[in-house]
């Protein structure tokens, strides 16, 4: 070999050792775009064509990734091409499948056949086709599906899918049109739309149509309303409903929304197109919330021109309206609140429906001092001036000072919780009957729960059996109410439900606690107990002994019992029984309510509500709700239906039958029908509109 020849030789092959590291150099150079690796790399045209071969990728420095069996650049053209298994990777989450793809040298521009894509939400679009230019994508023969399921060609989709000559997105908007689509369920068309767009997955809120709904009702008659979402800011949006009825006035709702850093408030209103003398019906809600470095002040205002208004229309339920302002500011060891409010009773007829609370002022220390007799000492204070619906006029002041201490004997493991107590409260009424005033009460008690929690370990379980016993010492006096031992009151040192009242006398509530827990969320909890006064004042209504108190709490994997049993302690009969239960038999889950007040103590109560759902073949539930009164051997109310529902699609379809009654609100009955595409809807109020008992989430 000549010194020429040699010379040549070698300088071939130092070119292509430069060109090849500058290619594949993990550091890329400032006019270098693009970076290719691949098991073979072929260099044509004196470095201008590059061809990788085996495991291909090629990648530009924002981590686009674009993977093939080969890949061909040519570097004068700004030209990438890729054929056979083609994989490309963007900055979003997506990811797309193409047969071949073309490219510029920035992987932005695209053009490819037999595209597959799977967007960062596990959505799925095909098409024959792709081109993306700049921030427009389009497809043509396409098809898109939010169903999770492995089959790119969406042929067995279960859900729904949506089929369009072309798709375009446009990623400046955040937007998705598509021209002749076609909404298939179930591999059935069943809806045409010469055009229709969406947001994008990445968006999570969008001005545009939500999911309409379709109902029939024995009083309204055909119902269908749609709502319109409009997105004003970020922060704040606007939704406005128009609802037709072909047998009652049509309405329109709006809700108005807004958050920032300093609170919210939100709107919530309707109106009626009744054009007869008594005009129109409407409501009007408002909530709102502001913060500040002193404190945290509420205004609410629930207002209504016709009692049965929001009830008739399926607004809501509400039969007490709450208007009014409310202040709180705290601080670590103090809490100060001001509220002033009026509650409307929109079931009365005939009488005041109006009591105020105006206003009421709350100013708490926590903490006055933690070395009093070595326990604890704070001060509630309480200023209230109220009306009631009898038009009975209250002005109260009251302050109570507490000192409490809670020490553990390590002895013998005794737990005693001291407290001592004394209110003082100032009382005027001014009533039509009377007028009371200058009338000044002192409680004071003195009461020490006295504990001692029995452990027993197992291998497998835990169980604690803990007697109590709460001795109190308060004098008699005439301003008691008589109390029923419940749940929440068995151990309480003062059973009044009114500040202005408090249970007096000496007496001593006992009794006893078992729970078993075998830590594999299995857990079960007994209670006993009662209370027993000392003597009997003939001034205080309340018996020497209250009747008996049992309660019974199990939780065992996915099902729980709760119940509440008041004894008669005199004839051992049942006062009233408080059920709670909620069970999972194989594909079955119900919920069951019960309660019982015997007639022979205060007026006969007997309920039952029951709530339920069973999954009878893969995504297919019936469901059912309803509520009957035992005594009167009457239904309140009841709903069933079916739900389908995968991750893409839900299909509602239920029948209902209320019997509430209440001036122009007759018996009715009737269905909704309510089909959710997924992402555009949710599932979250199915059949929820119509419920007449305990619900299954």
């Amino acid at each position: 070999m000549t010194e020429l020849l040699r010379f040549k030789y070698f300088y071939f092959i130092f070119l292509s050792f430069i060109t090849l590291t500058v290619v594949t150099s993990n550091k890329i150079s400032a006019d270098q775009k693009i970076r290719i690796t691949a098991d073979e790399m072929q260099i044509e045209r004196e470095g201008q064509i590059i061809k990788a071969k085996g495991n291909a990728v090629a990648q530009d420095e924002k981590g686009l990734k674009m993977k093939s069996d080969l890949i061909v650049y040519d570097e004068e053209q700004s030209l990438i091409q890729a054929d056979g298994n083609v994989i490309l990777n963007d900055s979003e989450g997506n990811t797309y499948f193409f047969e071949k793809l073309e490219s510029d040298d920035e992987i932005k521009n695209l053009k490819g056949i037999h595209v597959r894509t799977r967007l960062d939400d596990n959505s799925r679009i095909v098409g024959a086709s792709l081109v993306k230019k700049d921030n427009i994508t389009s497809l043509e023969e396409a098809e898109y599906t939010p169903c999770l399921e492995n089959d790119y060609l969406i042929k067995n989709c279960p859900g729904w899918k949506l089929k369009a000559n072309k798709i375009f997105q446009d990623n400046k908007t955040k937007t998705i049109h598509y021209d002749h689509a076609r909404i298939h369920l179930f591999n059935i068309p069943v809806f045409y739309l010469p055009y229709f767009s969406h947001p994008d997955p990445s968006v999570n809120k969008r001005s545009g149509f939500l999911m309409p709904t379709v109902e029939t009702d024995q009083n309204l008659g055909d119902t269908f309303s749609i709502p319109i979402f409009y997105n004003i800011k970020s922060n704040l949006d606007l939704t406005f409903t128009p609802t037709i009825h072909s047998k009652s006035n049509n309405f329109y709702s709006l809700n108005y929304r807004q958050l920032n850093d300093r609170g919210f408030f939100n709107i919530d209103a309707s109106i009626d197109d009744n054009d007869d003398k008594s005009g129109t019906s409407n409501h009007l809600f408002f909530d709102g919330n502001l913060s500040n470095p002193y404190g945290t002040l509420n205004v609410f205002l629930q207002t209504s021109n016709n009692d049965t208004y929001m009830r008739k229309n399926k607004i809501n339920k509400l039969t007490v309206l709450k208007s009014g302002l409310s202040f709180e500011m705290s601080t670590e060891n103090r809490f100060f609140s001001l509220d002033s409010k009026g509650y409307k009773h929109l079931a009365i007829q005939d009488g005041e429906q109006w009591e105020y609370e105006y206003p009421k002022i709350v100013y708490n220390i926590n903490n006055i001092d933690d070395n009093i007799f070595n326990g604890h000492l704070s001060l509630d204070n309480q200023f209230d001036f109220n009306k009631d619906l009898n038009d009975n006029y209250t002005t109260l002041a009251a302050s109570q000072i507490n000192w409490n201490k809670n020490l553990i004997k390590k002895e013998n493991g005794l737990i005693f919780e001291n407290k001592a107590n004394l209110r003082v409260v100032s009382i005027s009424i001014d009533s039509k009957l009377a007028r009371d005033t200058d009338n000044i009460r002192f409680y004071p008690q003195v009461s020490s729960a006295i504990s001692l929690p029995l452990l027993k370990s197992a291998k497998n379980f835990n169980q604690t059996l803990t007697p109590i016993i709460v001795p109190i010492i308060a004098p008699y006096n005439n301003y008691t109410e008589a109390q029923t031992v419940s749940n929440s009151n068995l151990f309480s040192t003062n059973r009044a439900i009114s500040i202005k009242e408090w249970e007096s006398g000496p007496r001593i509530n006992y009794g006893i606690e078992w729970f078993l827990d075998n830590n594999l969320d299995k857990n079960v909890k007994l209670t006993f107990g009662q209370s027993f006064r000392l003597n009997k004042n003939k001034s205080d209504a309340t018996e020497e002994l209250s009747d008996y108190y049992f309660s019974s709490d199990a939780s065992i994997n996915n099902n729980y019992f709760s119940n509440t049993i008041v004894v008669d302690r005199k004839d051992i009969d049942i006062k009233s029984i408080s059920m709670n239960t909620y069970s999972e038999i194989y594909d079955l889950k119900f919920k069951i309510d019960y309660d019982y007040t015997s007639g022979k103590y205060s007026t006969i109560n007997e309920q039952v509500a029951v709530g339920g759902e069973y999954n009878f073949k893969n995504n297919f539930f019936f469901k059912f709700t309803g509520t009957k009164d035992l005594d009167t051997n009457k239904n309140i109310g009841y709903q069933y239906g079916f739900l389908y529902e995968d991750n893409c699609l839900g299909v509602d379809l239920n029948y209902y039958r209320d019997l509430t009654i209440d001036r122009d609100i007759k018996e009715s009955d009737g269905y909704s029908f309510t089909v959710v595409l997924k992402p555009f809807g949710s599932t979250r109020n199915y059949g929820k509109s119509k419920v007449f008992g305990p619900l299954i989430n």
